[in-house]
């Protein structure tokens, strides 16, 4: 379901938040020097601040010739995007020794996070890290 917030001028489409979303993404139309229509992307933000990135987009809406759209997305919809396949190349041509170096880089930061983030999700997501990576002990 998306809400449409009608601005002065423009509108902004903001897409409803479904479970399991984890990131939200504003994008616009806009045009390249030459003249072309393009699609512009905001930063991701953590789901935490869909409000924060609706109020952006209202404020912004006005200004731009074409309407605004607030996305929540999940982690499929981030992975299908390709952002990461430059990453999966890299890791796809490491060794054994570097990709364990790196996995245990991300232990390290995952216990990091675990003991020093205030925010119980975060520390939770951590935890789930470290459960897929199989180094927590389950009775």
């Amino acid at each position: 379901m998306t809400t449409i917030i009608q601005t002065e001028r423009n509108r902004v489409h903001a897409h409803a938040i479904g479970d399991d979303d984890v990131f939200v993404r504003v994008s616009f139309l806009g045009y390249d020097e030459a003249g072309a229509r393009v699609a512009h992307h905001m930063p991701y933000q953590h789901i935490s601040e869909y409000q924060e990135a609706v109020d952006w987009a209202v404020s912004m809406a006005d200004r731009m010739a074409h309407p605004l759209h607030v996305v929540p997305l999940n982690h499929r919809d981030i992975l299908l995007t390709g952002r990461f396949d430059p990453m999966h190349a890299a890791i796809q041509s490491m060794n054994d020794q570097e990709r364990g170096e790196m996995r245990q880089v991300v232990v390290t930061t995952c216990c990091e996070v675990m003991r020093d983030c205030d925010d119980p999700e975060i520390r939770a997501d951590m935890f789930h890290v470290l459960r897929q990576l199989k180094v927590t002990y389950e009775s």
